[in-house]
């Protein structure tokens, strides 16, 4: 080994969070480029380690475009990218991770690096999403060794590691062995150097599946037709994503891996999210699918058992045939038909030959069948089904036939899936109503909806209520335990006024104007409709971070103990009014590490008025900023985990807040947290020694009308703020009120 190279150069901090998102900036060359023009934010430094560049402005090296013609193994390559960013990561995977299986159990410990690694291996795909929390997360490189082309990247990947750290460039394979490399990524040292000199060493069992699933590629359907003529009077808006039908759908059976192959049933790309901004969002629930595997080859109750009592003879007479007789409904799109900024190209899409017969028959792209074939956009959508078809694996090896039975319509505009999602999952009570308008939000715009019990009045009504639980009960909410639930507690305001905030702002219906609650209603962007798909856990960490950075706001004033004793006179900078209540404010009625401007009776920012005053503006304003997807998508902060099936849970709201932290939106957030507090938010009953006049105007605050005023008011003081995104949103709020 050269007498210059020195591993513990590899040193790459790996206590920020952006060493995770640097597994989703080679998810294109389009994204790399975005990262480096620094059109989205990451850790500069990371960014450069991690590429293997000096400065942002030079050329992306080849092994990161190459890897992009194998989407199958690109993400793990990146995991591994990451891992020989730092000479501790190779030595715990090579000492304490890794097994002979080509993978491992990686042990989590305390420290951020650790979170962080942990982070990575689910977000690659080396680890199951179900991992994400535990201490003990087996991995598996298996898949990358299918690829002998990904192993010479590899090679390229690790000459420049080396040559970083002053390698010369003799001994290749003499100094990974030294520094136990193929220990790392799981393999014996004959293994390494096959693989690395382009030999695969797992056979893909996804060719083998694909060659003899290729005779299905043209498969007779039977169409049956469905249609009155007096639905010929319904209304079909083609803006509402409701267009009419076609009069019919049709049935067949299929292989169940080539249906998950054709459908958006798979890992979503984080460049990829916008996909599902108005389709199913039926989230991966592992433990579920996995059950449903079982289940698919043991019956019941043997899926139910444990994995040791599967494989005892004690327990064999348990086991059943797992029929799933069921049919799958889905939804087969027309060529060129957009899912968010995707369209479906016409070599990917579905050809129905002899749609007007009664035995029409659907024609699947020959790529279909090629190893590497994986669209942004599939032909598919399921509608219902997705855990069952989770529950297969593309690359399994079934013993015998699994075809699914299946429902499908063709080219349905998404309001009818809603509506199809809607009288097969909530009508039925088979899943919790809430949690349905989250699986599916472009249900939150169906005004069919409007008359029932559980329809948009539930969903509003019950909505609000879910989210003033979590701002009273979260334990880092500033409202927490600061709203008088059932009339009873601390606070001063009331959960039923706190409700009929939220249902008068984020989740209120529409205007003749146009403009509507952003938790319920369609947004026009770009002449298109689309819907905001945060679920309750986004909405509630949404509202806890805002108000928080309003109390981080005025607490920036709260002088020290230090500067309140030297007299110290820093505070000129702290809005009057603000000050004026913290030094009147009774000593009993201050909360420890809180401005009393934020929680003293004295202050609209802790009562009806101002609550309401600011959802409604905030609401107005985040309406307008998603309309237009130049500055933020917000649809970009997609959910990956589970739902929280009956209350939103803590850990979901820390996920939901660490997620906007890490999203532009968090700095729009904190400019206008700033600019609010320039407002004057006391109450008539407050001082106003410094300004007598002003008690007059804070008095015309109070009552029904006080709503509406101070929404006016505080749109007039943002409408000034020197930041150019705030004021342009703010201004259109303004020429909205003139109108």
């Amino acid at each position: 080994m050269s007498a210059k190279l020195d591993i513990t150069k590899l040193a790459m901090s790996w206590t920020k969070y952006s060493v995770v998102q640097l597994i989703d900036v080679i998810s294109s060359e389009e994204e790399i480029q975005k990262f480096k023009n620094k059109e989205k934010g990451i850790d500069e430094v990371c960014l450069k380690k991690f590429l293997g560049i000096h400065n942002l402005s030079d050329e992306t090296p080849p092994i990161w475009i190459e890897i992009q013609k194998h989407p199958k193994q690109k993400r793990l390559f990146a995991l591994l990218g990451l891992i020989f960013t730092h000479y501790e990561n190779i030595s715990n995977f090579a000492n304490s991770y890794s097994n002979d299986k080509m993978g491992g159990i990686f042990l989590m410990a305390s420290g951020k690096q650790f979170t962080n690694m942990r982070g990575a291996l689910v977000i690659s795909g080396a680890s199951l999403n179900s991992f994400r929390r535990k201490d003990e997360v087996p991995y598996s490189f298996k898949p990358l060794y299918e690829n002998g082309e990904v192993g010479k990247l590899f090679k390229d990947l690790l000459i420049q590691r080396l040559t970083s750290i002053g390698w010369e460039g003799e001994n290749f394979y003499d100094v990974c062995y030294e520094l136990n490399f193929h220990k790392a990524v799981s393999l014996t040292e004959g293994q390494f150097k096959e693989w690395t000199e382009g030999k695969t060493l797992v056979k893909s069992k996804l060719i083998d599946n694909l060659e003899s699933l290729k005779k299905n590629n043209k498969i007779t359907t039977y169409k049956v037709d469905q249609w009155l003529k007096e639905w010929d009077d319904i209304n079909f808006a083609a803006d509402e994503m409701r267009k009419k039908p076609n009069p019919f759908f049709i049935m067949f059976k299929m292989d169940a891996r080539l249906l998950k192959r054709l459908s958006d049933v798979h890992r979503r790309k984080s460049a990829d999210s916008s996909i599902k901004d108005l389709s199913v969002q039926r989230p991966h629930n592992e433990s579920r699918s996995q059950e449903i595997h079982n289940y698919i080859h043991g019956g019941f109750p043997w899926s139910t058992i444990s994995e040791t009592q599967r494989q005892s003879e004690e327990y064999k007479d348990l086991k059943m045939p797992g029929i799933l007789p069921t049919a799958i409904i889905a939804n087969i799109l027309a060529p060129n038909s957009e899912r968010g900024k995707y369209s479906l190209q016409l070599e990917d899409s579905i050809q129905i030959e002899n749609i007007d017969s009664d035995f029409p028959v659907l024609k699947i792209p020959d790529s279909v069948f090629t190893e590497d074939w994986d669209p942004n956009l599939k032909p598919f959508e399921i509608i219902d089904g997705q855990h069952r078809l989770w529950a297969f694996d593309e690359e399994e090896d079934l013993n015998g036939n699994y075809e699914l039975p299946v429902i499908a319509y063709y080219d349905l505009d998404r309001a009818w899936q809603a509506y199809l999602f809607y009288t097969i999952n909530i009508k039925p009570v088979k899943i919790n109503t809430s949690l349905g308008y989250d699986l599916y939000p472009l249900l939150r715009t169906q005004n069919w909806l409007e008359p029932l019990n559980d329809g948009l009045t539930f969903y509003r009504e019950n909505r609000a209520q879910e989210l003033v639980e979590a701002l009273w009960i979260y334990k880092e909410s500033p409202w927490r335990n600061r709203i008088k639930m059932l009339g009873e507690g601390e606070g001063n305001i009331s959960q039923a006024s706190f409700i009929n905030t939220l249902t008068s702002s984020f989740l209120k219906k529409p205007s003749n104007k146009g403009i509507g609650g952003l938790f319920s209603n369609l947004i026009t962007q770009g002449g298109k409709n689309k819907v905001l798909n945060w679920n309750r856990t986004q909405q509630a960490g949404f509202l806890i971070l805002f108000w928080d950075l309003i109390l981080e706001s005025l607490n920036d004033y709260l002088p020290s103990e230090e500067e309140e004793e030297e007299e110290i006179d820093t505070l000129r900078e702290e809005p009057l009014w603000a000050r004026s209540i913290r030094e009147t404010e009774k000593e009993d009625d201050r909360i420890e590490g809180m401005h009393p401007a934020f929680t003293s009776k004295n202050s609209f920012l802790s009562r009806d008025q101002g609550v309401r005053g600011v959802s409604m503006f905030l609401n107005d304003f985040f309406y307008f900023l998603a309309s237009d997807d130049s500055i933020l998508n917000l649809n970009e902060l997609a959910w990956d985990d589970d739902l929280d099936e009956k209350t939103i849970l803590a850990d979901s709201i820390d996920k939901a807040i660490q997620d906007f932290k890490k999203h532009d939106i968090y700095a729009v957030l904190k400019s206008l947290s700033r600019e609010i507090i320039k407002m004057d938010w006391r109450t008539g009953s407050s001082d106003f020694s410094d300004n007598p006049e002003q008690k007059f105007k804070q008095m015309s605050y109070k009552g029904s009308s006080g709503y509406t005023m101070i929404w006016k008011e505080l749109t007039s003081v943002i409408s000034n703020s020197k930041d150019l995104i705030i004021s342009k949103y703010a201004n259109q709020i303004s020429e909205f009120i003139k109108s």
